[in-house]
């Protein structure tokens, strides 16, 4: 699945993925982070898993970065 990280509290270690077209956001934990550098407004890939809480986010790596090359004809 992929997301972005809408809400992240550094105290706390824990934060908020948001969906395009899903109206609930995934909580996520910083312990599940394998990338670094991450932040509000960072597109990430992840995991969902079931817990007694409700869906959690796992696994969580950077997304890639898309390269878009426009073709300027004259």
């Amino acid at each position: 699945m992929t997301g972005v990280i809408t809400a992240y509290n550094k105290q706390r270690g824990f934060g908020l993925i948001s969906q395009l077209m899903v109206a609930e956001s995934i909580y996520f934990d910083i312990s599940e982070c394998r990338a670094k550098g991450l932040y509000v407004g960072s597109s990430v890939e992840f995991d969902t898993q079931i817990t007694k809480r409700g869906i959690v986010a796992k696994n969580i790596t950077a997304a890639p970065k898309m390269k878009v090359r426009a073709k300027i004809m004259v």
